[in-house]
């Protein structure tokens, strides 16, 4: 099963920027989520079209499994 942490940002422009970082370490917390991507945000880090982010929109972990299909 793999995992992604995806944190979306509201950008200056009025989209949504998401970042997604591959097999986060386990037992993450809402306040670590929240006080990285804060981080991001007050650092200036990324911007998005050329607008900088301007707030969190969401965080949230995705997993995905994958089946393998032998082909004959």
């Amino acid at each position: 099963m793999a995992l992604t942490l995806e944190m979306k940002f509201n950008t200056e422009n009025g989209k949504t920027m998401t970042i997604s970082i591959s097999e986060p370490k386990d037992g993450l917390t809402p306040a670590e989520v929240s006080n990285v991507m804060q981080t991001v945000i007050d650092q200036d880090v990324f911007h998005y079209e050329g607008f900088p982010l301007v707030g969190i929109n969401q965080a949230r972990v995705v997993e995905r499994n994958i089946s393998e299909i032998t082909l004959s």
